[in-house]
């Protein structure tokens, strides 16, 4: 007989980790929500990013790249992601990301630095930054969380999984030392293990059982702008990693991040919150500052999402060592999008006892030791850093 899992949260970390565990298990998909994916991965703005802070999430990231470019027979028929190319540039320090250039190197990614004479040419939207450095990805891709999430669902259908929306796991159930299930408002599921992929509502499922494993919820606006010119021909996605800025063509207009930072702490599922006017400020400073092609473009609407971080930054993924049949897939941050197919693939392996020669499992593991206090980017600059609680 297969093992039941539960897997709790039906967004793209929760529904990979699903797909990846029903050929060998019977899995049921649970979801608060009346839809899956109506949290994060709503809110996401679809860029795949290699060339990120962490090692474990580069490790993942290139697992889920390879993924995406040769997606199995579930994604038939869906336009999940295509190659853009991106552009990485520096305001303050052009060294920032020289361990993780090295790093993508290393496993035979294009990743090439650009001189001011060049940038313009590579990247339109970027003629008269004042960039001290920059660094060329021409494979990096975007893709379509909707499209991605589809193919994981429709996955686990024909596996034989379950999904079941509108349903809040309202406690997890232990017996003999191990959990055993979870409760729900209509009534108990059993299962031989749970994986939380709950995202900012994780910790509180555990704290009742005495685990401290911290997850900081952080808000970060995003913000469409009105169409521009830049955005209707071929452009790289942007990313100014030290400034904390983003910008990334959408429909013939820019999708833009301030890359800020607010903790919140919802009680239940929220959906997306509201652009503030300090956001939105912020947004048109970093762009007047940093980006001058795009001064004074009109900034349409804008929305909040919750990014949920461990205070490593690292995400947790496997099993947990104070609970038998408790599993993670949890803190993904903002790369839920770039890394839930490898984090399901990790999963999986944790459940299973299988090997991954990619990624030593200690680096994600849900039990290593956790900050007491985060340090959070409030204006989305790496020098703005502010100390909070974990």
């Amino acid at each position: 007989m297969k093992p039941r899992v539960v897997v709790v949260g039906a967004g793209l970390a929760g529904a990979a980790a699903a797909w990846w565990l029903a050929p060998r298990c019977a899995v049921t998909l649970v979801e608060a929500g009346p839809a899956p994916g109506a949290e994060a991965t709503a809110q996401n703005a679809g860029m795949v990013r290699r060339l990120g802070e962490e090692p474990a999430e580069r490790a993942l990231a290139l697992r889920s790249v390879a993924f995406l470019e040769a997606l199995p027979a579930d994604w038939d028929g869906l336009d999940v992601s295509r190659a853009t190319g991106a552009v990485h540039g520096f305001t303050d320090d052009p060294s920032l990301l020289h361990d993780a250039v090295a790093h993508l190197r290393g496993h035979g990614v294009a990743v090439e630095p650009v001189d001011a004479t060049a940038l313009a040419r590579v990247a339109p939207a970027l003629a008269g930054a004042p960039l001290r450095g920059a660094w060329h990805l021409p494979t990096e891709r975007v893709a379509d969380p909707h499209a991605l999430l589809t193919g994981f669902l429709r996955g686990l259908a024909r596996q034989g999984g379950a999904l079941r929306t509108g349903l809040p796991v309202t406690a997890l159930r232990t017996a003999g030392g191990r959990l055993c299930g979870v409760d729900t408002p209509a009534g108990p599921l059993d299962a031989d293990a749970v994986v939380l992929a709950a995202g900012a509502w994780c910790s509180a499922l555990v704290a009742p059982l005495g685990l401290a494993r911290p997850l900081v919820p952080l808000r970060r606006s995003l913000v469409l702008s009105a169409p521009h010119a830049l955005a209707a021909a071929p452009h790289p996605w942007v990313w100014l990693d030290d400034a904390g800025l983003y910008v990334r063509p959408e429909g013939g207009a820019f999708l833009l991040s301030p890359c800020d930072e607010a903790v919140d702490r919802p009680a239940a599922p929220a959906g997306p919150g509201p652009l503030t006017p300090l956001a939105r400020a912020l947004t048109e400073d970093k762009l007047r500052r940093f980006v001058p092609a795009l001064a004074g473009l009109p900034l349409l609407r804008g929305w909040s999402g919750l990014r949920t971080f461990a205070p490593d930054r690292e995400p947790l993924i496997g099993a947990d060592p104070a609970l038998p049949g408790l599993f993670w897939a949890a803190g993904l941050g903002g790369f839920g999008l770039t890394c839930a197919p490898a984090v399901g693939e990790v999963l999986a392996a944790a459940l299973h006892g299988d090997a991954l020669p990619w990624l030593h499992p200690a680096t994600v593991a849900p039990g290593r030791p956790a900050l007491r206090r985060f340090p959070i980017r409030p204006t989305g600059a790496l020098g703005s850093l502010r100390l909070v609680s974990a």
